[in-house]
């Protein structure tokens, strides 16, 4: 029987797929695209980064955007930690998996309700699209972790 854990982990699989292979504006693999030229572009961003680049708050927040591109890694690790959980819904590596998400939940918003004339390889809708479904994978694996892990509770409590 599927549990409500293992249903969004899977969940977050297949949308992370779709992110990563659907043909958004007619180009199949635009997620992996968009994937790769995020990842030049911050790593080029973040050695050229000096210190008068960033004057306030916002500027330094702003910063935290480039750092999305890696929350891949963390959402791959998740993959593989997931049948390794115990019950401690706020662990260290899991508040990072739960901040990693709201961050790109967050920016996936803005970018789907502010217009933008950023434009790559696919039209600028198309990438909105594939950065909301790739951050709902993010949050649907969060989810699963948080159902997870207290489910986990639940059962040690019984005992």
């Amino acid at each position: 029987m599927l549990t409500m854990d293992v249903l969004l982990f899977r969940l977050a699989i297949v949308v992370w797929l779709v992110s990563a292979i659907a043909p958004i504006d007619g180009t199949w693999f635009a997620g992996v695209g968009v994937l790769v030229v995020s990842v030049m572009g911050s790593v080029v961003m973040l050695v050229n980064l000096t210190p008068d680049y960033v004057d306030s708050l916002g500027e330094v927040i702003g910063l935290f955007a480039l750092f999305m591109t890696w929350y891949n890694l963390i959402f791959l690790w998740g993959l593989w930690r997931f049948s390794s959980l115990g019950p401690h819904p706020w662990s260290g590596w899991n508040l990072l998996l739960y901040a990693c998400s709201l961050h790109a939940s967050f920016y996936a918003f803005a970018f789907l309700v502010t217009p933008s004339d950023v434009s790559l390889t696919v039209a600028a809708a198309g990438i909105r699209w594939v950065f909301a479904i790739w951050s709902g994978s993010l949050l649907l694996l969060a989810l699963a972790f948080l159902v997870r892990c207290y489910r986990l509770r639940g059962l040690l409590r019984e005992e």
